[in-house]
């Protein structure tokens, strides 16, 4: 690869993680004229967003897998082709059945499009300033779609019609795949990879129920279920996939890397974000309108001082992140994010927008500076041929704390609403307790003697 090409695939990755954030927040806008026009009922609407994401975390694991076996530009191939064809899929569906169809098989691609990426980075950029100036440029272009995802998702539904968020995504995967065409990246491994179908099974069954019972109550399909069966259920499951990961010879998720100190310390990062930066994106538009007072349109341009940093700020925090230590990088990141949660609260409980502003601008502006830092650092943490399956984890670590993330704070909601009137001050100090929490921890675990080279902090 030549010099001027070096971080073609850390642009190649942005894009691809921009389709796939787009096809969430621009989705979210057009669910009410998806409705209309397929006349779906509301409380199924959820589940063109959910199978989505759910697909997309179970086939994570064998992504992950696959990526290692065949090498990250197979892979890549992959799952853009097929993220290309479930799109126009998607465009076209004149169905709610046709449309979870598509929006399944999107979450397929999505899936190889993640973990072929990053495999790919982490065999080009093996130097420590060099991955965190790319893992930069993919935060930069795949923050954007926070930033403009639902404005112009939004003006897609109303002008053209709803089919088109998702025909935006055939452009961008022909000029991944185009792209593709100039780098050059080798096999990970020579040896086949078994691939854990129980595990998958087992890990596939738990986010549908975990699911459905977030989403219906505690019921598993038409049979009702009382609040300690249904939990009870859902930590079986849970269980039952660490009992078969760690007992397997070649599990999907690798559950033993957490078992090493500082790739611990790192995972916790990632967890604490999902928790008191991406569950709150889902209650701060309730907050602007309840508490504030602001009209919908109103409400999403000062949204933006929670969003835009997700794409102004990672790649301006490089030079911070190669100068320091990784255990300071991310715990004053997670810092950060609990100072700017306070200041939410604060604001939420004098009613000052201002101040609620402040805070969100700090909490997204921290949060941006170390959400791709740390998956970097995650795979430089690991052995260099399990890059792929790393990246399932750090995703799956993602998406469950965020699935879990919202479970708790709507739980806080509903027990203050019999009780105070603004329940958001005490909601908002819950997301600054967990980041305080992970900021300690994350500086206790990560070591201090880590290494530039790949896989030197793996070998601590």
């Amino acid at each position: 690869m030549t010099a001027n090409g070096r971080f073609m695939p850390a642009v190649i990755l942005g894009m691809g993680a921009f389709m796939a954030t787009f096809d969430i927040t621009a989705v979210s806008l057009a669910l009410p004229s998806i409705g209309t026009t397929l006349s779906i009922p509301t409380n199924d609407l959820v589940w063109v967003m959910n199978v989505y994401s759910m697909t997309f975390t179970v086939v994570l694991i064998v992504a992950g897998t696959l990526a290692d076996q065949w090498g990250p530009k197979p892979a890549l191939i992959f799952g853009t082709s097929i993220f290309l064809i479930s799109s126009g899929g998607c465009g076209f569906a004149d169905s709610f059945r046709l449309l979870i169809a598509g929006r399944l098989v999107q979450g397929i691609g999505a899936a190889f499009i993640l973990c072929g990426g990053y495999a790919m980075m982490s065999q080009l950029y093996s130097e420590k300033a060099q991955r965190i100036q790319a893992f930069a440029i993919m935060g930069t272009i795949s923050g954007s779609a926070m930033a403009v995802g639902p404005g112009l998702g939004g003006i897609l539904s109303s002008t053209l019609g709803w089919p088109w968020i998702f025909f935006l995504n055939i452009p961008v995967c022909l000029v991944i795949v185009g792209a593709l065409c100039r780098v050059n990246c080798v096999k990970s491994s020579d040896c086949a990879t078994s691939i854990d179908f129980l595990g998958i099974a087992a890990f596939g069954v738990l986010m549908l129920v975990a699911s459905w019972c977030m989403i219906h109550g505690p019921s598993l399909f038409d049979v009702r279920l009382s609040l300690a069966v249904a939990a009870g259920l859902v930590a079986f499951l849970a269980a039952l996939f660490i009992v078969i990961e760690l007992t397997v010879r070649r599990p999907a998720v690798d559950l033993t890397l957490l078992a090493r100190r500082t790739f611990c310390g790192l995972a916790i990062v990632p967890i604490c974000l999902a928790f008191s930066y991406w569950a709150p994106l889902v209650f701060l538009p309730i907050l602007l309108e309840s508490v504030f007072r602001l009209d919908g349109l109103s409400a999403s341009y000062v949204m933006l001082a929670f969003t835009c940093p997700m794409f102004l700020v990672p790649y301006l925090a490089t030079g911070l992140a190669t100068r320091i230590h990784e255990g300071v990088f991310f715990s004053y990141g997670l810092l950060g994010v609990a100072t700017g949660s306070l200041l939410i609260s604060a604001g939420a409980h004098f009613v000052s927008i201002g101040l609620s502003m402040l805070g969100m601008a700090l909490a997204g502006s921290s949060a941006a500076a170390i959400q791709n830092q740390v998956s970097g650092a995650l795979i430089a943490a690991a052995p260099a041929d399990r890059s792929g399956t790393v990246t399932a984890l750090m995703t799956i670590l993602r998406q469950g704390g965020f699935v879990l993330g919202t479970a708790l704070l709507s739980a806080v909601m509903s027990v203050l609403q019999g009780i105070s009137s603004n329940e958001f001050p005490f909601m908002f100090v819950v997301c600054a307790s967990i980041s305080l929490v992970g900021a300690v921890a994350t500086r206790i675990l990560v070591s201090r003697d880590e290494k530039s080279t790949r896989g030197g902090a793996y070998a601590n």
